[in-house]
């Protein structure tokens, strides 16, 4: 019989001491960096770190695992201080040692999104996406690599509620730019400097962890979906009742009455997120400068073939 096992992981926060930010030399004097949304923490030294503090991303990982588990997963989940990159890739490694071919592997991630400076050349903007885990970024490449330890065979379903996740699993491209929008709710991503400050301030650690990645990568055995709250270039948004894809998700899921596939499920949430943005605009009158569009991506992996793929994306939802 197969069976299937599942990963939740929500961060609401960040450690400061695994986020430190650069500073940027302004003539002889250094400028500290903060951004719009998430203030940065001074210790006793005067050094500095990003928090990204957000509220419903623990909240999302429930509930995403309370799905799970109604769905017969054997299910894990990591929050905040405990979803550090070691904690994470020890509990893929554990699915990839245990899952055989027919069985599925679920993880899903709410948090921020960001991206650092690709050198493997395999990114056409220049730029790895990353997922913003408690200690550290945890890169895309990671991922990728990560996910060829799994047999051939095994079904992985990848669900990433956070900025920048167009192709966060080393996925596919998303498609260009929108404009930005600037109104209310939680950004799930660092702002661009801040990045940027971030990703020099380990710099030297986030260089070392892609060149010591496998080139070119490990062939894909298992067949990999990939549900992302938005394009690349993209955020996404969060509020009180979870981010906004995840509420989508769990809106067109219904309590367990969605009987549709894997595609089906995709084009669903798609719509769901078009139908909220129309009936917002029609609130304001048709305003659209302070409604949030938010574009979902679902990016298809082919692993030991086709054929494998396309039953997969043929299987009901969330079903072992």
């Amino acid at each position: 019989m197969a069976k299937g096992m599942s990963l939740h992981v929500g961060v609401n926060e960040v450690d400061p001491n695994g986020y430190p930010l650069d500073p940027v030399r302004s003539g002889r004097k250094y400028a500290v960096l903060s951004d719009d949304y998430h203030p940065v923490h001074f210790d006793c030294d005067f050094q500095v770190g990003w928090a990204g503090p957000l509220s419903s991303c623990e909240l999302d990982a429930m509930n995403m695992q309370k799905l799970a588990r109604r769905q017969k997963f054997n299910t894990r989940i990591l929050k905040t201080r405990r979803a550090t990159t070691k904690n994470v890739i020890a509990e893929i490694r554990k699915a990839a040692k245990t899952l055989k071919a027919r069985d599925t592997f679920l993880v899903t991630y709410s948090g921020h999104g960001s991206q650092v400076e690709d050198l493997s050349g395999d990114e056409a903007d220049g730029e790895d996406e990353t997922w913003c885990l408690y200690d550290r970024m945890f890169l895309d490449d990671e991922q990728r690599e990560l996910y060829a330890e799994f047999a051939r065979g095994v079904n992985i379903v990848v669900m990433s509620d956070c900025c920048h996740s167009g192709s966060s699993t080393r996925s596919g491209r998303s498609s260009d730019p929108e404009p930005e929008y600037r109104g209310p709710g939680e950004r799930r991503e660092m702002e661009e400097r801040t990045a940027l400050a971030v990703y020099r301030g380990r710099k030297k650690d986030y260089d070392e962890i892609q060149r010591n990645l496998k080139h070119p990568p490990p062939k894909l055995k298992a067949s990999r979906i990939m549900f992302s709250a938005c394009q690349d270039y993209e955020t996404a948004m969060g509020y009180d009742d979870g981010g906004v894809f995840t509420v989508a998700l769990l809106k067109v899921w219904n309590g367990g009455k969605f009987e549709g596939s894997y595609w089906d499920l995709a084009r669903q949430i798609r719509d769901t997120l078009q139908q909220n943005y129309n009936a917002a605009v029609d609130r304001k009158g048709g305003d659209a400068s302070q409604v949030f569009l938010q574009v979902p991506n679902f990016v298809q992996i082919e692993g030991s073939s086709k054929k494998a793929l396309e039953n997969l994306l043929k299987l009901p939802a969330f079903s072992i």
